[in-house]
């Protein structure tokens, strides 16, 4: 076996291709990490054939061989070689770092993103240091999420200039539950995003304070934060929807509410009948009760609110409910 190696290595010298082929898959049906050298020439061939193949045998072999045969990869010339060796850093693991830390400094933006996703398996706060002070948009993205980064360093992340760098900062705060002065995430909200998640953590970690983001949401925030608590949310026990109420974000419990059944009517009657809610809200929870028009308890309430109320449109609504009612003969 080792004769057959021997003289498969030595072919891949040869003149003729096709000896040189046969020698290459010769090699691949041993399967011994001894040959990955022999296939470190053919790295620079002038055959894409036979560079394909040598990244194969790196890919293969390179890891078990360690980080001297990844640092081949690396340093060479070719960026697609390059690549390939960015890939490799990971499984390396911790005998990676070094060659990870170098790799960071390649001109090439996609060996250095794949270096630093590498380096998420480092402990050393250096290296998440490294990461999110890196000039690359994308390396600095990953060193928000490393375990390492500092609290101080995520603080300032929510101020970088990249905004996708920001999100990645602000998604690394709510998932250590940090806390946050409530003004840096403001402009996150009046450039219309991440408003669910800030929200959400207001609610859980800043309840008195959930009013002061209120008036820098837009429309789409109350929808998409109504939707959220439609998959969260399964009844109005949950502390969460009274820190909204408290907070004045009315518009959004509306929206959970209005797909729930007669068990969550005290919350649809305490919205109904709440100002600081849109008429139109209120007069969309009450034209969703047309089907149960007859129910003594909705006949009761809406007659209170015709009484009471100077809108139109509620009153409309509430004729609407009474007419319903009248129809079934209750």
């Amino acid at each position: 076996m080792a004769n057959d190696i021997g003289k498969a290595m030595a072919r891949l010298k040869h003149r003729d291709i096709r000896i040189r082929r046969r020698a290459v898959r010769t090699l691949f049906e041993h399967d011994d990490p001894s040959v990955l050298e022999a296939f470190k020439p053919l790295l620079d061939d002038e055959d894409a054939w036979f560079v394909s193949k040598a990244l194969d045998a790196y890919r293969t072999w390179g890891v078990i061989s360690g980080g001297q045969a990844i640092e081949v990869l690396l340093t060479h010339r070719n960026l697609d070689v390059r690549r390939a060796g960015a890939n490799l850093l990971a499984p390396l693991g911790q005998q990676g770092v070094e060659l990870a830390l170098t790799a960071l400094t390649d001109e090439d933006s996609v060996v250095q993103r794949k270096a630093a996703r590498a380096l998420l398996g480092a402990s050393e706060a250096s290296v998440a240091e490294r990461l999110v002070h890196h000039e690359n948009d994308a390396v600095r993205i990953i060193g928000m999420a490393h375990p390492s980064v500092s609290e101080e360093t995520l603080q300032k992340g929510l101020k970088d200039p990249s905004e996708t760098v920001r999100h990645a900062a602000l998604s690394s705060v709510f998932q250590r539950e940090m806390s946050v002065q409530m003004e840096a995430l403001v402009p996150f909200l009046e450039a219309g995003q991440q408003s669910v998640p800030i929200l959400m953590w207001a609610a859980e970690h800043e309840p008195d304070r959930l009013a002061d983001l209120t008036g820098h949401l837009k429309p789409k925030d109350m929808k998409a934060l109504g939707d959220h608590l439609r998959t969260t949310v399964s009844d109005s026990s949950a502390p969460l929807l009274q820190h909204l109420l408290e907070g004045g974000l009315l518009e959004a419990v509306a929206r959970w509410v209005i797909r729930q059944g007669p068990s969550e009517d005290d919350l649809r009657w305490q919205l109904i009948n709440d100002d600081r809610l849109h008429v139109i809200e209120r007069s969309k929870l009450l034209e969703r009760l047309i089907g149960r028009a007859h129910e003594p308890g909705v006949i009761e309430r809406t007659k209170a609110l015709q009484a009471s109320t100077e809108e139109e449109l509620l009153k409309v609504a509430c004729e609407n409910l009474s007419t319903a009612a009248t129809e079934v003969g209750a």
